[in-house]
């Protein structure tokens, strides 16, 4: 009833429009003539042409056509034609406004074709941009559905695995059968294809072959999808498809990647463990074969040397040991998990000077004038952290013969910047050597794992903190842990 009240309305119209043409026509036959008449007419059946269907165009030539015999050629009011010359003018009329209907049809055509591809083209442009943004698979997936639910009014969908990637569309077991065989095989399947023709959806595979990669599915094709819809989404599935695979092929060489360094990661470590352990593995079983050798002598002062042996290098495997358990524990946390407080840099530095109060070889002296000082961090770690650096002072002194020297901890201020420094009285570091050239089980030292400075960075890296490295101009290095302040007063600290 709407269809048919739509076209009463068209017509009543043309009807309107066709009775004001010609009652003008009538007053002004004088000033306008045959010829200008006609031009009237034929612009209407231009204009119905172009705005209406092909049907209505060519009723309103052939009413032209004998409202033009009827009221101006002679005899009027008639529907006989006197001359020949009049009849080649109807007849005249009559072709070319079928001609110029036909031609203005096809230009509104060509026009609307036009604009579904330029509207296509900057869909697809709109499309690209968003594709370009993925940094993997699944977001690229949940972009690409993302702009199919913006672009169409039609419910389009992304599968993956045999479940919608979103939406609350229900599969049926005949659906997963197709989504399945499509896959399989590569193909489209749906109305228009080969491939159960008669089915009410399309399925559209992002990859050619047989492979489990996604496909685009559509269903209800009977509620309004368009021809020009099914070829915008081929098009969109064919630019996803090329931009997935790509993201694809990238996942997978990282994956080798990863997998390639987590292999040299753990011979490195085996290797580094083989042979750094070997000396004072020795060491403990060269010791405790001669004290346990029942038929040799010793004066205690022998004795006393052979389990010192023992004592330092099974505390060194110690120390190593929890070294590389703390390195993997790093590794596998971020910064969201660690829980962080404001603590005062004299408490972690008390913390320090605890641990070696046993020690009556390691001496230290502090340099801190700022109790009304913060800064965000979790203990444990930067004690960890600040230990290493103590341990690796210890080892520089001991090398260059200055194990007696004291072990210097600072803490600075400077704009809003808080620095905890371990200074030493060794040798020094290379020149141009900076947090960047740290490397894991790398070590200058004999009796070295290279695992100190590393778990230092990786607690900075935890805290936002920087690393710094200065040899001093007398004699030894400083490390440096540069922190920023937090922005509080000291009002709010509880």
């Amino acid at each position: 009833m709407s269809a048919l009240h739509t076209r009463l309305k068209k017509l009543f119209i043309l009807l309107v429009i066709i009775s004001v043409i010609t009652l003008s026509a009538v007053q002004c036959y004088g000033s306008l003539g045959f010829t200008g008449i006609s031009m009237l007419y034929l612009l209407l059946v231009v204009c119905v042409a172009y705005y209406f269907s092909t049907e209505l165009s060519v009723l309103v030539a052939l009413s032209s056509f004998l409202i033009l015999n009827y009221f101006f050629v002679e005899p009027k009011f008639t529907f006989q034609v006197a001359h020949v010359a009049s009849w080649a003018s109807l007849m005249s009329f009559l072709v070319v406004s079928m001609v110029v209907s036909s031609l203005v049809k096809r230009l509104k055509l060509e026009t609307i074709k036009l604009n579904e591809a330029y509207s296509r083209a900057n869909m697809l442009r709109l499309l690209a941009e968003k594709l370009g943004l993925a940094e993997h698979t699944s977001a690229l997936l949940v972009q690409s559905q993302d702009w199919f639910q913006s672009m169409f009014d039609h419910p389009i969908f992304i599968i993956k695995e045999e479940s919608l990637l979103k939406g609350d569309f229900k599969l049926s077991a005949e659906h997963i059968n197709a989504i399945v065989w499509v896959k399989a095989n590569g193909k489209m399947l749906g109305a228009g294809t080969e491939n159960w023709p008669d089915a009410d959806y399309w399925i559209v595979p992002f990859n050619r072959l047989s492979s489990n990669d996604p496909v685009v599915f559509i269903p209800n094709l009977d509620a309004g999808v368009t021809a020009n819809t099914i070829e915008t989404v081929k098009l969109a599935t064919s630019q996803i498809s090329a931009a997935y695979q790509q993201l694809l092929q990238r996942e997978k060489m990282q994956c080798v990647e990863q997998q390639a360094q987590e292999a040299s990661i753990k011979s490195t470590l085996l290797a580094s463990i083989a042979h750094d352990m070997r000396t004072p593995l020795t060491s403990i079983l060269g010791a405790a074969t001669t004290l346990n050798q029942t038929d040799l002598i010793m004066n205690h002062a022998d004795m006393r040397q052979l389990t010192n042996i023992i004592n330092s290098q099974a505390k060194h495997l110690a120390r190593t040991t929890e070294n590389i358990l703390s390195l993997v524990r790093l590794a596998s946390v971020s910064k969201q998990t660690i829980a962080m407080t404001l603590l005062s840099p004299d408490e972690i530095i008390a913390s320090i000077v605890d641990l070696y109060q046993h020690e009556s070889k390691v001496t230290f002296i502090v340099k801190s004038n700022h109790a009304d000082l913060f800064i965000k961090a979790n203990h444990d770690l930067l004690v960890l952290a600040l230990n290493n650096l103590v341990v690796n002072a210890i080892q520089a002194n001991e090398e260059n013969k200055t194990s007696l020297s004291p072990i210097h901890i600072e803490v600075a201020h400077l704009d809003s910047k808080i620095m905890i420094s371990v200074a030493d009285h060794g040798k020094g570091f290379s020149e141009g050597f900076n947090a960047s050239m740290i490397e894991t089980f790398s070590s200058t030292r004999p009796k070295g794992f290279g695992l100190g400075l590393p778990i230092v960075l990786a607690i900075a890296k935890l805290h936002d903190a920087s690393l710094c490295f200065v040899n001093e101009q007398s004699q030894g290095a400083k490390v440096s842990l540069i922190f920023t302040q937090p922005g509080m007063h000291l009002d709010h600290v509880g």
